[in-house]
């Protein structure tokens, strides 16, 4: 997959942002559903979709209560793509299909007379008048929504209808069981043609009505892209999203960047999101920071803004700007291959083979969280180091989180978390020691997850032993640990 595959769009929150669209109508749902990353050809759509939906967003803050009356009348709309391909191959409509049609005609026009009031000026949601439909399936000019085979459609079912009601008086008031027996056949008979007279009618009205089918389904499409479109603007509404700029050279910014999913469980565990800020260009970027110091949020922050951005969504950020990238690779250690009996570290060097060929081809974005941390550390260094320096001579832009050291080489950016480099560890011993339960919530407190730009000379912060005796690690083992930092220093 181009743009990763739907565990992958689990993993960094996809899943998540589209659930959270409030999509009303089927053909809302159909948009989403086949919602793709904007090709690099495709520039001009993609600042088109990014206009129409700013245009939704400001009319939405100005226009409330027209946007409520939208809201309403999706709420009635009808799924009649199924009557329309019946109507389209001569297929006779029954009475509760006509109805659809007819109730849907009017809720069209009832919300092409609300949009244009809102002078939106986007052209794909413009809809086709369908009083023609109306006329035809409402033939006493009622404006009720309910459907009948009409008197008004032929003078010979009015005739057979009339006939029908005196049977039927004539059957109350027999009083001779043959009599009665007689007039009920009578009746039947009147029915049987009564059924014939509808049935040449229902054909007439679906000729009819299949003259407008090519209207319908532009309506139908229009509708589905208003939906579509309301719902991202709400979205972004609700968190705050930035319209981003799509640049043509291969760069990526994001200043306060988050991610909604991660956001949201921090939420409600009355916890902040730290967001990203963070600067990349074509070639190899390194994050290196703590265990525990929000490297995997990092790139999954990433690489959800940029996949919901290459799909014409405003990303949740103060600021942004990337170009349209031909693919976004994502390799982390909790992937599908390992439940098909790969290692981990098979199933990263499978997909790496894949990102690769991809590299060779295309220029686009690929994160790698802690790649090779899965192998023999030796060699998982010296694996990671050669994929930095080959991934630095693409155009594509690569974001590499590591715990080696020294991967990092010339030419080659490096962002550190800042973890627990600033804080005082006997204060922070000592509140952990008077509430031990709680002490990886205490050190996670403390740790600061902002990204800064480091030299290539920056080594991974040694947080590792100093959470270890946070925790309580025993001070015989940690003792011993500080020997062999202080041989390798």
């Amino acid at each position: 997959m181009k743009f990763l595959d739907d565990q992958q769009r689990e993993q960094i929150g996809f899943s998540f942002v589209m659930d959270k669209l409030g999509i009303t109508t089927t053909y809302g749902l159909e948009e989403r559903k086949n919602v793709v990353p904007f090709k690099d050809s495709e520039i001009d759509k993609l600042n088109n979709e990014l206009n129409s939906l700013e245009s939704i967003i400001n009319s939405i803050n100005s226009h409330i209560d027209d946007y409520n009356s939208i809201g309403r009348i999706f709420c009635k709309l009808k799924d009649i793509r199924n009557s329309i391909k019946r109507c389209s191959k001569g297929e006779t409509l029954d009475e509760v299909e006509l109805y659809e049609i007819k109730y849907f005609s009017m809720l069209a026009t009832e919300l092409k007379n609300v949009l244009g009031e809102l002078h939106l000026n986007i052209e794909e949601l413009n809809l086709n008048s369908l009083h023609g439909i109306i006329y035809t399936l409402d033939p006493q000019s009622t404006g009720i929504s309910t459907f009948y085979v009409y008197d008004e459609y032929s003078e010979n079912l009015k005739y057979i209808r009339e006939k029908k009601r005196q049977k039927e008086k004539e059957i109350l008031t027999a009083k001779i069981e043959e009599e009665k027996s007689l007039l009920k056949q009578e009746r039947l008979d009147l029915v049987i043609e009564e059924e014939a007279e509808e049935l040449r009618i229902r054909k007439e009205l679906t000729l009819d009505i299949s003259k407008e089918t090519e209207a319908l389904n532009q309506n139908i499409k229009a509708i589905g892209r208003l939906d579509f479109l309301i719902a991202k603007a709400n979205l972004s509404l609700a968190y705050n999203g930035t319209r981003p700029k799509i640049c043509s050279e291969m760069k990526i910014q994001l200043e306060g960047a988050f991610n909604p999913e991660i956001k949201e469980i921090l939420g409600k565990n009355k916890k902040i999101f730290t967001p990203v800020s963070i600067e990349l260009i074509g070639g190899t970027t390194i994050i290196t920071g703590a265990n525990m110091g929000g490297k995997s949020v990092t790139l999954k922050t990433v690489v959800l803004n940029l996949l919901l951005g290459q799909m014409g969504f405003f990303v949740f950020a103060k600021d942004a700007e990337f170009p349209i990238l031909s693919f976004i690779h994502f390799i982390s250690d909790d992937m599908q291959s390992v439940s098909k009996g790969l290692s981990t570290f098979g199933a990263e060097i499978i997909k790496l083979k894949e990102v690769v060929e991809c590299v060779k081809r295309e220029d686009g974005f690929i994160a790698l969280d802690e790649f090779a941390r899965g192998t023999n550390p030796k060699e998982g260094y010296y694996l990671v180091k050669s994929l930095c320096k080959y991934l630095n001579k693409s155009k594509s832009v690569s974001l590499i989180s590591t715990h080696y050291d020294g991967v990092c080489q010339e030419n080659i950016e490096h962002y550190q978390v800042r973890g627990l480099k600033n804080v005082d560890f006997d204060n922070l011993k000592y509140k952990i020691n008077e509430n031990k339960n709680h002490s990886v919530e205490l050190i996670q407190e403390h740790m600061d997850y902002k990204l800064e730009k480091v030299s290539k000379e920056n080594k991974v912060p040694k947080d590792a032993l100093n959470i270890a005796l946070l925790l309580g690690l025993q001070n015989e083992i940690v003792d011993i640990a500080k020997e062999f930092y202080n041989q390798e220093e």
